[in-house]
């Protein structure tokens, strides 16, 4: 075997930086997907200026309840400022909250508590007013059923005398807690889905899953370069078979696969913050197992590279169609559960150690491995 390493060493070391790049394309690929992702995001988000004239509590509430809404990029101005920058369509709309808000949220009053302005390119300026407008009956609401409750208490005596303040702050911790203001839908035949801030929410292990689908494929084109005619007859006259060289190549391949495996971990954790668990990694392991064995089988059946790597883009736009790694399936699945059994990729993205076609792989290569001992003898 420490020959059959010396060997491959010398075409690793012939070879080195199209090996060190297909090793680290899963990574910098799902990495920069990532980033461009969140940066169009960010960039696509509807600007609009927030003029806040008072800094009490319930002004900044509202103020910090419509930065978090996804999909608008808050821009914190004076009004003279907010509307120049209006005109010069920078900003899709303005909100003024005016002085005095908190004191007419307290005293009832819903007139003049926040002034607009829009343009004729405001596009969005609708819905977004619309979301203010919620957040600002959120604030009445409470206010009235404070005023209630209030009333209640004077009027029936009780134990307890609860004042505005007292009343306002239980019914946003009962919010909180029991999460009124947020309405999940479901089909007939499924399960609730509640939607995410991200408008495309990429999962980066779906990602990496399906480039190191590419990656491994055509890194296995060494099995077609080296089956060939000119080649085969020296094996001969040496002590090893070229089965045996196949093997023993394609188990360092694999070693080396999982090195680079674990820094996809390490870079995931301390890049954009995914958690390591012992599922993901014992379902990294059998994933790698799985995809080296399926390129060695698939590899062994070719004879033409460029047939071979035409197969490979195929077979990988297949699976990321039907493996929900970029777009969800989950609809499919339910109607249509064995969809996930054809679909090498959909157990890893599950956490899942068992792979069928893992087995199916195995069996594969012990059935070739037999029949040409056979032949040979």
């Amino acid at each position: 075997m420490m020959n059959i390493l010396q060997t491959r060493l010398i075409h690793w070391k012939r070879q080195w930086v199209s090996l060190l790049f297909w090793l680290l394309f899963p990574i910098i690929s799902t990495l920069l997907i990532i980033q461009l992702t969140s940066f169009i995001q960010e960039d696509s988000k509807v600007p609009v200026g927030i003029v806040l004239q008072e800094d009490t509590a319930l002004a900044t509430t509202l103020y910090e309840s419509i930065k978090q809404t996804p999909l608008i990029r808050v821009h914190d101005l004076d009004e003279h400022e907010a509307l120049a920058q209006l005109e010069k369509h920078q900003l899709d709309s303005v909100f003024v909250i005016h002085n005095g808000y908190e004191a007419n949220i307290q005293k009832n009053s819903r007139n003049h508590l926040i002034t607009s302005y829009r343009s004729d390119l405001s596009f969005a300026y609708t819905p977004v007013k619309e979301m203010i407008v919620s957040f600002v009956q959120q604030d009445t609401g409470r206010s009235k059923a404070a005023y209630i409750v209030k009333d209640l208490s004077d009027t029936y005596g009780g134990g307890q005398q609860w004042n505005w303040k007292d009343v306002v702050s239980k019914s946003v911790d009962i919010q909180k807690k029991e999460d009124l203001l947020r309405t999940t839908f479901s089909f007939t035949d499924g399960s609730p889905t509640a939607s995410d801030d991200e408008v495309i929410q990429f999962k980066p292990w779906g990602l990496w899953a399906l480039f190191s689908l590419l990656s491994t494929l055509l890194l296995f084109d060494w099995l077609i370069k080296e089956n060939r005619l000119s080649i085969l007859p020296r094996f001969a006259f040496i002590r090893i078979s070229f089965k045996n060289y196949m093997l023993q190549n394609a188990l360092f391949y694999t070693i080396l696969c999982i090195i680079f495996d674990g820094l996809a971990l390490l870079t995931f954790y301390f890049v954009i913050h995914e958690p390591i668990s012992l599922g993901l990694i014992a379902a990294m392991l059998s994933y790698r197992i799985m995809l080296n064995a399926g390129a060695f089988v698939l590899a062994i059946c070719f004879k033409n590279l460029y047939l071979y790597y035409s197969t490979s883009f195929a077979l990988v736009l297949l699976f990321a169609i039907s493996s929900g790694a970029i777009m969800p399936i989950d609809g499919i699945i339910n109607r249509v559960p064995w969809v996930e059994f054809l679909n090498p990729i959909y157990p890893f993205l599950q956490n899942n150690v068992v792979n069928l076609w893992l087995l199916l792989f195995a069996v594969w290569i012990i059935s070739w491995y037999v029949r040409k001992e056979k032949f040979d003898a």
